[in-house]
């Protein structure tokens, strides 16, 4: 299995060949859409001193008085997934000391919090009771709020995927993935969204796959930081999509996060069905990697080297190294 901790290696080699020598990044005219994941993807590989200069260069650059990160593209000011791109800078940014950029990038966060309901909002300024709220999105919120030490925001958004999963109507066929305190759990497909709206079993189309993984992977850093069992039982829960899928999902590279949450249930229970998703997801991860150590993305149409899914499948797989390599 040293075959994972090899091909983190090669894509982390990748990426530092994309690090210049102010410490952006790649096209900075992608702004934080191009950088979010690097650091954490050089952190894991050993490259610190890569990281580090990243982590100064946003500092300086890339970092906005009130502790969003930027710059953000044009189509990108109005995403549902706004936060997401902060929250990998901000699990990065804690777990290498750049405390600066981690507080007050969660300060940041917490703008975006539901306080009825525990999520947190996918718009950038909307905050009604119809605005939605997407499994995928508060997840990594709350991954952020466990690594800040906000472990009361945390807790929140375990007791808003609770309420989701007890509203999911055909689970585990299918897993809903949106929600708006107007509606509770929504459970149809809105504007012919449904790769954003419902995961299902169904191999003929591009799916988002992730889902399961982010939320599992959230919910089992909840239960590490607590102790609360609680958490990790929903953990599993959300896991048991993963069981009743085929090998199209799996072969995915949305898949890398179910890779992660395997790891760590592995980690946390010693059940080898998780062991065997993690390694399944790993086997396919080193087979897509391409002979530069960057990933393509042909889900998205993209054939060549592309930077965000490589430090992504970086990541996902020092978290499968982690759990179940070897020296």
């Amino acid at each position: 299995m040293s075959t994972f901790r090899e091909a983190r290696d090669r894509g982390g080699l990748y990426l530092l060949g994309q690090l210049h020598a102010d410490g952006s990044f790649g096209d900075p005219g992608l702004g934080v859409t191009e950088y979010y994941k690097v650091p954490a993807a050089l952190l894991v590989c050993g490259l610190s001193h890569a990281a580090s200069r990243m982590l100064r260069w946003i500092r300086h650059h890339g970092f906005l008085p009130d502790g969003d990160f930027g710059p953000r593209p044009a189509h990108e000011l109005d995403s549902y997934y706004y936060t997401y791109h902060n929250a990998w800078v901000i699990k990065a940014a804690h777990r290498m000391g750049a405390f600066d950029l981690a507080w007050r990038g969660m300060d940041f966060l917490i703008g975006f919090r539901d306080p009825a309901s525990g999520g947190f909002y996918s718009h950038p300024t909307a905050r009604g009771s119809s605005t939605e709220q997407d499994l995928w999105v508060v997840s990594g919120c709350g991954w952020c709020a466990v690594y800040t030490g906000r472990l009361d925001v945390a807790r929140g958004v375990g007791a808003w995927m609770r309420r989701m999963m007890k509203e999911q109507p055909d689970f585990p066929n299918e897993l809903w993935t949106v929600y708006s305190r107007e509606r509770g759990l929504i459970t149809e497909v809105m504007d012919g969204d449904d790769f954003r709206y419902v995961l299902t079993r169904d191999e003929s189309r591009d799916q988002s796959f992730y889902h399961p993984g982010i939320a599992a992977g959230f919910l089992c850093r909840l239960y590490m930081a607590t102790g609360e069992v609680e958490w990790l039982d929903l953990a599993k829960t959300y896991m048991r999509f993963c069981e009743h899928v085929g090998d199209y999902h799996f072969s995915l590279l949305r898949a890398g996060k179910v890779g992660w949450a395997g790891a760590m249930l592995y980690t946390l229970t010693g059940e080898a069905k998780y062991r065997d998703m993690a390694v399944r997801v790993g086997n396919n991860l080193v087979e897509t990697q391409l002979v530069n150590g960057a990933w393509a993305w042909p889900e998205m149409g993209i054939q060549g080297p592309h930077n965000d899914i490589t430090a992504e499948m970086v990541v996902w797989l020092d978290e499968i190294h982690q759990a179940i390599g070897e020296d």
